[in-house]
């Protein structure tokens, strides 16, 4: 089983979700603006690279920020 220590879990989760989130998010842009179309797969796929190359940093970045930003702003204190 892997174990994570805390700083790898945030850094692996935070790219999960951004790869996750870029993975819905330009399919579904994709098939909203021009359908199912010919060549579907491989246009979304130069979509969802460049979406990875904005969404990886911009989640490393803004994911902390605004955790830190939620624990300020409450009672919780078990939220880092």
């Amino acid at each position: 089983m892997i174990q994570f220590t805390p700083s790898q879990a945030r850094l692996f989760s935070n790219i999960s979700v951004s790869v996750a989130m870029t993975i819905v998010m330009t399919g579904g842009m994709l098939f909203i603006h021009a359908g199912y179309c010919a060549g579907f797969y491989q246009i979304w796929l130069q979509d969802f690279m460049v979406g990875c190359l904005i969404a990886i940093p911009t989640g490393l970045w803004i994911v902390p920020v605004i955790s830190k930003w939620v624990a300020r702003h409450t009672d919780n204190k078990n939220i880092k």
